[in-house]
């Protein structure tokens, strides 16, 4: 398994480039998955969206119930959010690809998810709390959406950190 470049930078084209559908479930995208996972947890992250990594598809892999009982690191290939909680949170968040920034954002408490996974199967998953907001944030990255767009349409009160 390789270890990938994490993309950084606010103003990267790849991370501001909407991606594009998964349409070939093959052994390069099962070593692309795989290396992802091993990137993401490398680098002591949360979630890894494929443009972080310069690949313009809409994959991400995060890691579920995070010190939880039943932690585990999850790929999910075209997502595609079914619905939403009405209610919503405001909390801190980072980004792998914008080491050091740190803001506060607001995010749905629960979503619904559709996804395929790496042979293609399509599921649905509910998830809640974190890793709720962890979905959203790295399907922002899907769309070419960072964390820091979201932090800036709240008010400027202090809410972005170096």
């Amino acid at each position: 398994m390789a270890k990938l470049k994490i993309q950084t930078g606010e103003n990267n084209a790849i991370l501001r480039t909407e991606c594009v559908p998964v349409v070939k479930f093959d052994k390069d995208l099962k070593k692309l998955v795989k290396d992802m996972k091993k990137t993401m947890l490398s680098a002591e992250g949360l979630g890894l969206a494929a443009p972080q990594v310069g690949v313009n598809m809409r994959v991400f892999v995060l890691i579920l119930d995070y010190k939880g009982e039943s932690e585990r690191v999850i790929e999910m290939l075209n997502p595609v959010i079914l619905s939403h909680s009405d209610e919503v949170e405001v909390a801190e968040e980072g980004c792998l690809s914008l080491p050091g920034l740190y803001g506060k954002v607001e995010r749905f408490l629960s979503v619904v998810v559709e996804f395929s996974d790496v042979s293609g199967t399509r599921q649905v998953l509910e998830v809640f709390g974190l890793d709720a907001r962890e979905v959203q944030h790295e399907n922002d990255h899907l769309d070419g959406k960072l964390f820091v767009d979201r932090v800036k349409k709240r008010e400027k009160s202090g809410d972005m950190v170096m």
